[in-house]
């Protein structure tokens, strides 16, 4: 009877190396239904001197972590259901022949096939060498007998070429197919370290756009190429001589370096890109100090993340107040506050990819002021309306103190009345302007006085009302001045008219009036005498009394 493979030696197995290495045929083909067999043996670093080998065969990948399937063991353990009672790993790992062994071959089992040894703990290695099995179709019926007559006699058929082809299984007959190493193999290729010798991609793109990069590499054997960002893995593929990684819409977030890696069992090479993506100012964040009182400084300041840097303007209405050109940030500085200060300010950043901005309020708290239309005004037969109007942040209660009476008129007194919120003020926070009415009824007191109070937190204020006369208002006269100013008032207007009718009298009877002065020309003329123009009156008027 014909040897199985396992009973077949290897001419290469008397061989040791110093490193990881794996020989194997690149390509194998079977026939549909038939069975194959993949030579392998493997390599390890004698310094490692392992109590037991073992191994496995992977399909697809070698990579633990992508979880491809597991086609055979060298201990039993669960494998992959397509290749449960289908596959074995026929040759002995601790001699080093890692030979796998397929049957009932499918079209499924076609594709690449994995070796990976395991001499226990951290000592695990997946060969980036690889067998890639090819499922052919059934035989022609001439072909058929003729591999049935090998068969009953129990020959071995193959065809050569690149792989190998294996024969039906004949009930009753142990035949299978097998390649057996040549008599001379021929000496493993030379190593080559593996070197990145291209790399290529954009350094700089715009946020939204799709950026693919790419790498080549050589190195015998092919190497394992991967992509990386800092230590996280991107991408990576075995034994390829170019890799692309795409991002389809990169962000910020994407920039950075990116490296291209390529490694073999010989050595390791690496080349790196740099990544910038630009984009648009975010919308600016605004820190610092936005509410103060009166006469404190005042430092806000507004930063914006953007590539390129932004332009950073701190405004209040059209006017800039601030500016900082491709900085991070921008600071707004008052040395002293002032009421009219408080109000809606605006961060703008912008550079060429666009803009954002942000509003904030500044708010000033100061003590109260009485404003100028306090005053108090006749109200025709409803006797007087005073106005009292204060600005203060916050705002202020106001009240009425008349000091002749001894009273405060406050707010809930029946003739007091609040005015609506608002009016002026400082437009920052709460409060502003805050306006209270008094209506005084029936006659005045000559000395009557009005004061207009006005207290918040940060201080009292108060101010005497001035009497507003929109006409003659003899009442409003009496109760400003006082009976002993109307009397002299009214003494000079008296006078006054006495004075103008004797001037004019004698003026009239031609005569000067007592004390005037005789009018005086140029010097040569000399003084020229008074002379009483004659008047036809029949009697002198009487001297004034």
């Amino acid at each position: 009877a014909p040897r199985g493979p396992s009973e077949t030696p290897h001419p290469l197995l008397g061989t040791r190396g110093g490193s990881w290495a794996a020989w194997m045929p690149p390509a194998v083909a079977g026939l549909e239904g038939t069975c194959v067999v993949l030579p392998c043996r493997f390599e390890y670093p004698e310094e490692l001197r392992p109590a037991a080998v073992h191994g496995l065969w992977y399909f697809g990948s070698p990579y633990p972590k992508s979880y491809p399937p597991v086609v055979a063991r060298s201990r039993p353990a669960a494998v992959h259901e397509s290749f449960a009672g289908r596959a074995e790993l026929l040759g002995d790992t601790g001699l080093r022949d890692c030979s796998l062994r397929l049957w009932r071959l499918s079209p499924e089992l076609a594709g690449k096939y994995y070796f990976r040894g395991d001499l226990g703990g951290y000592n695990q290695y997946s060969f980036s060498e690889h067998t890639t099995l090819e499922v052919l179709g059934e035989l022609g019926g001439a072909l058929r007998d003729t591999v049935g007559s090998l068969g009953s006699l129990g020959a071995v058929g193959s065809l050569g070429h690149d792989g190998v082809i294996g024969v039906p299984c004949v009930p009753g007959v142990p035949v299978c197919c097998g390649v057996p190493f040549p008599p001379n193999p021929p000496s493993p290729p030379t190593p080559v370290e593996p070197q990145v010798v291209g790399l290529w991609g954009p350094s700089e793109v715009v946020e939204g756009a799709q950026v693919e990069l790419g790498c080549e590499a050589e190195g015998r054997p092919l190497p394992l190429l991967s992509w990386f960002r800092g230590a996280a893995v991107l991408r990576e593929e075995p034994a390829t001589p170019a890799l692309r990684l795409l991002l389809p819409r990169v962000a910020p977030a994407h920039a950075g370096a990116y490296s291209c890696v390529a490694e073999n069992r010989h050595g390791r090479h690496n080349r790196t890109l740099l990544l910038r993506v630009a984009y648009a100012p975010r919308a600016p964040v605004v820190n610092g100090t936005l509410w103060v009182v009166a006469g404190e400084p005042v430092t806000v300041t507004c930063g914006a993340d953007s590539d390129p840097a932004p332009i950073l303007t701190v405004l209040r209405g059209r006017r800039a107040l601030a500016v900082a050109v491709y900085e991070a940030r921008v600071t707004l500085e008052l040395a002293a506050a002032r009421p009219e200060d408080a109000g809606e300010y605006l961060c703008l950043a912008e550079n060429q990819h666009g803009q954002r901005a942000t509003a904030f309020n500044i708010t000033v708290e100061y003590p109260p002021v009485v404003l100028p239309e306090s005053r108090c005004t006749a109200g025709g037969g409803d006797g007087v309306r005073c106005v009292c109007s204060a600005a203060a942040v916050p705002e202020a209660a106001v009240v009425f103190e008349l000091p002749s009476r001894n009273l405060t008129v406050a707010e809930g007194h029946r003739d007091f009345a609040a005015a609506p919120r608002g009016g002026p003020g400082t437009g920052g926070g709460p409060g502003g302007g805050v306006t209270g009415i008094l209506t005084l009824r029936g006659a005045l007191e000559p000395r009557l006085a009005v004061l207009c109070a006005a207290r918040n937190p940060h201080g009292v204020t108060a101010r005497q009302l001035r009497f507003h006369h929109p006409g003659q208002h003899r009442g409003l006269v009496w109760a400003k001045v006082g009976p002993v100013g109307a009397v002299v008032a009214f003494a000079i207007v008296i006078a006054l008219v006495c004075y103008l009718s004797q001037s004019r009298q004698m003026l009239i009877l031609g005569t000067r009036p007592l004390g005037s002065t005789p009018f005086r020309g140029h010097s040569h003329l000399g003084t020229l005498p008074y002379r009483d123009t004659p008047m036809a009156l029949a009697t002198p008027p009487a001297p004034p009394t």
